[in-house]
């Protein structure tokens, strides 16, 4: 695993308290405006519980995120971007481009990923602050004057990225399908078969999720999809792992 500088988890340590200032900013001015407006202090108790407790699972993802990232980029780096607007999707897919899981301890490839992971990250803000309003009224616009042209486009992106990156890892795994698997640089060995295994896993349990979701009236299973789906394949993987191994 990489070790990180002190001065890393300091900085670490300051944008998490900031964080949480924040949220307790927050959740102060919302009490005191429902105290304003009359709501019923039971309510305003039980609003907050659950969504303490609603919070919970939908974090897992992340606290999985930043182990698997640890043994490459260490604790400090994945723990400040999964602090703040980082998503495990992206983090994952730049440190994997960088290059730092084929190539562990190589501090090129670790600065490209930290790169990556923070400053080309803040396109996003930067736009939001600069052009979203603009930006938003127009997908108004247009979602009110065609709103199927809307949903295609929205949805040709999105099929556009899963089909790009199912694709990557599909093929993959095919190349690797008894063949005698080989560590990388960081030790780790790869089987075509559990990594076709643990996608299918993960798409079924998904549509299971959207399932009960869309045809249950269960709006509250959209955020435990992804932790389900995730630990969900991982437990079968694990469970295949003896098979081919």
């Amino acid at each position: 695993m990489v070790d990180s500088p002190v001065i890393i988890f300091v900085i670490g340590a300051i944008i998490a308290a900031v964080i949480i200032l924040m949220s307790l900013v927050f959740l102060f001015k919302a009490v005191r405006r429902a105290k304003a407006i009359g709501m019923d202090k039971k309510v305003v108790t039980e609003t907050i519980r659950n969504s303490a407790i609603f919070s919970i699972v939908p974090s897992i993802p992340i606290v999985i995120g930043v182990g698997i990232m640890m043994q490459f980029l260490g604790l400090a780096i994945p723990w400040i971007r999964l602090t703040v607007i980082g998503a495990l999707q992206y983090e994952m897919l730049a440190m994997n481009q960088a290059g730092v899981a084929a190539g562990v301890g190589d501090a090129v490839a670790i600065a490209t990923a930290v790169v990556i992971m923070t400053i080309a990250i803040l396109t996003g803000p930067l736009f939001n602050a600069i052009f979203y309003k603009k930006y938003q009224n127009k997908l108004y616009d247009l979602q009110k004057k065609n709103e199927r042209k809307m949903n295609a486009i929205t949805g040709a992106m999105l099929a556009g990225m899963l089909s790009g990156i199912m694709s990557a890892i599909i093929v993959g795994a095919c190349f690797t399908i008894g063949n005698p698997p080989e560590a990388d640089a960081s030790g780790v060995v790869t089987y075509g078969e559990i990594t076709l295994i643990t996608l299918a896993s993960s798409v079924v349990l998904t549509a299971i999720c959207g399932a009960i979701m869309i045809f249950g009236k269960q709006k509250w299973m959209e955020s435990y999809a992804l932790p389900i789906s995730i630990l969900g394949s991982l437990a079968i993987a694990f469970a295949f792992v003896p098979i081919f191994a």
